[in-house]
């Protein structure tokens, strides 16, 4: 199972200011890997085939991304499941089970469900009756055969915070939004912000180049 996407690129400015001493070494790696498009062609690692393809078309419900990178996108999916494979923070809600077994049951739990009430996988549904039932997770109207409606909601709010960590990280969507947290100073030294107010930049600043989410 894999998912193609035109990968985003990062405005030039940007990436002068990724090169520039403005940023750290580290910073800038951190920075370099997540604008990687090697999950393009992503085959998923820790999510079942069916629950990664739920997956792809429930991000692309969540979190519409034409807005800000128009005809390109960042495969949200491939990095979540990713991001499955590792430690992670630590935290998740009291009443889920561990991040893989929660992202698991409720993809597939949801697939079922549309299957059973639509006759027709999730991923296969017109967008406004994915809309639907993905407003009936929100709403805590959904229960599935491994979790229960409150469940659902719970591992839902997850999935939307990871959704929208992982868009606003990229280097790509940064440059688009004029973000420009990281340009504080290079290895051993801070050089910071010299001026600071509402609506005030400085010369160095990138600018904001795409939409408002």
């Amino acid at each position: 199972m894999s998912q193609t996407s035109l990968p985003p690129a990062i405005d030039p400015d940007y990436l002068a200011l990724l090169d520039s001493d403005r940023i750290s070494g580290r910073t800038r790696q951190i920075m370099e890997e997540r604008a990687q498009t090697s999950d393009a062609d992503y085959t998923p690692r820790i999510l079942s085939g069916s629950a990664y393809e739920t997956l792809g078309a429930l991000t692309a419900r969540v979190l519409p991304q034409k807005a800000v990178l128009n005809d390109a996108s960042i495969n949200l999916a491939a990095r979540i499941d990713a991001r499955l494979g590792t430690a992670g923070d630590g935290w998740r809600f009291a009443t889920l089970p561990p991040d893989r077994e929660a992202y698991e049951w409720a993809l597939i739990g949801l697939d079922d469900h549309a299957r059973s009430t639509q006759g027709k996988s999730f991923a296969a549904l017109d967008a406004a009756t994915q809309d639907n039932l993905v407003h009936s997770i929100a709403e805590g109207a959904l229960a599935t055969d491994r979790l229960d409606a409150t469940q659902m909601r719970a591992w839902f709010a997850d999935l939307r915070a990871d959704c929208v960590q992982i868009f606003i990280s990229h280097p790509a969507v940064q440059a688009q939004l004029g973000i420009d947290a990281v340009f504080n100073g290079g290895d051993g030294f801070f050089q910071g912000f010299s001026e600071m107010g509402e609506g005030v930049e400085e010369d160095w600043e990138p600018r904001e180049k795409g939409g408002a989410l």
